[in-house]
């Protein structure tokens, strides 16, 4: 599914108090790269609702898809705008 719809399934599902959903949603929107999916798990984990290993993968999805996303030609144009 699309990333930011993903990001907002697991916020309409914590606020209904479904965390378990939301996590799930989190957590596919995390490993496509979502960075504040990725701080909803390490506020989930830092709140006791959710294991070390979820946040510890929902991090690695979250580095390699941005690790994906980088170039050479992507890190110059940035540093062009900079």
């Amino acid at each position: 599914g699309h990333v930011s719809a993903r990001f907002n399934l697991g916020n309409e599902e914590g606020r209904a108090g479904n965390v378990d959903l939301a996590l799930q949603h989190w957590l596919i929107s995390a490993n496509l790269g979502h960075g504040i999916s990725l701080d909803n798990v390490k506020k989930m984990f830092m709140s006791g609702l959710t294991a070390k290993a979820d946040y510890a993968r929902a991090l690695r999805g979250y580095q390699s898809a941005t690790e994906e996303m980088s170039s050479p030609d992507r890190n110059e144009a940035k540093a062009l705008r900079s």
